[in-house]
């Protein structure tokens, strides 16, 4: 049935809401396209200062502003699919809009944040069919499926031999307080035990600032207002025998960057015990944990393995078949 998804999708209009995230969207839409379908992308929100503004500044306006920017969505009558991924303050005005204009078209919903940091919830009734990455939300919601994320086509392009990797562990994610602190203990354990690391935090200028006026004292050896290249991401990840992962304590989904270390045949250092719920995914020989406050690792999990790793985790083809097969 899935082999004949791409056939499924040829000609098939999509609506594609979602965010801007390190091109992401433009994967999926390639994708999507190479699918046969025909896509249409609004973002779930502003990228320019207006929104930045409002957030930082004004954070009680939000769910006005936001009402506003979804009303300028191009919203026409030739649908066959709303596809959302989060959909960040999302109205119901916008989903019961677009079921008003396409009643035949199918409307699924794929969250990769959790109900904590994005609520969702309210819009689950208004679609056909929702999925998501985070364990406790697919539990707490009825006809929330579990699903995890996938890895790109240019994610295989480093899957290699770890034999010769310059780096034992590569710590890196988006800056929040508790992940940064993990860093710099992490650093200290790796160097009392002669383990290379490449630790890397993004922080956006704004909270930098904000931080900083806090009275905070930030290391930039380990902290970059810029955010990785993807390629350089890749590269490092394609070096490094163990992806080290400290996860957003407001969700339990798998990070991204797990799925892309099992794609490039890394081995993951994980807090998130919840990761064992994923059969499919977890296993001890490529998957441990770690206490975060205080980082032991059994030297033997640096053993370099021969195994491919990729079996275990989604490729974006397939993740989009299995979200799109029903529809």
């Amino acid at each position: 049935m899935m082999n004949n998804m791409g056939h499924g999708l040829r000609g098939k209009r999509i609506l594609f809401v979602g965010p801007v995230f390190h091109d992401y969207h433009l994967i999926i839409i390639n994708k999507l396209k190479e699918m046969g379908a025909e896509v249409s992308f609004f973002p779930e929100r502003s990228y320019k200062m207006g929104f930045k503004l409002i957030n930082n500044l004004l954070p009680q306006q939000l769910g006005t502003y936001q009402k506003i920017h979804y009303r300028k969505a191009n919203l026409s009558s030739n649908y066959d699919y709303l596809f959302v991924i989060r959909g960040f303050m999302m109205p119901a005005e916008f989903v019961n809009k677009f079921k008003e204009l396409n009643p035949l078209a199918k409307l699924i919903m794929y969250q990769w944040d959790s109900e904590i940091a994005n609520p969702f919830s309210h819009l689950l009734e208004l679609f056909d069919f929702t999925y998501s990455f985070d364990f406790e939300d697919c539990k707490t919601f009825p006809g929330l499926k579990y699903l995890p994320l996938f890895y790109s086509d240019d994610v295989t392009n480093y899957a290699k031999n770890k034999t010769n990797a310059e780096f034992d562990f590569f710590f890196m994610g988006f800056f929040f307080p508790e992940r940064y602190k993990a860093l710099l203990r992490f650093r200290d354990f790796a160097t009392a035990n002669n383990y290379k690391l490449k630790g890397f935090l993004y922080m956006p200028l704004t909270s930098y600032i904000k931080e900083i006026l806090k009275g905070a004292k930030i290391d930039r050896t380990v902290v970059s207002l810029k955010p990785m290249r993807r390629n350089d991401y890749l590269a490092f990840l394609g070096n490094t025998k163990v992806m080290v992962d400290v996860s957003n304590p407001n969700q339990t989904g798998l990070a991204m960057r797990v799925i892309e270390s099992l794609a490039t045949n890394t081995k993951v250092l994980t807090n998130n015990f919840r990761l064992m719920e994923d059969s499919k995914i977890y296993d001890q020989t490529s998957i441990a944990f770690f206490d975060d406050n205080a980082p032991i690792v059994d030297s033997s999990f640096l053993k370099v393995d021969q195994e491919d790793l990729r079996n275990r985790v989604l490729s974006i083809k397939h993740w989009l078949e299995l979200i799109f097969m029903k529809g």
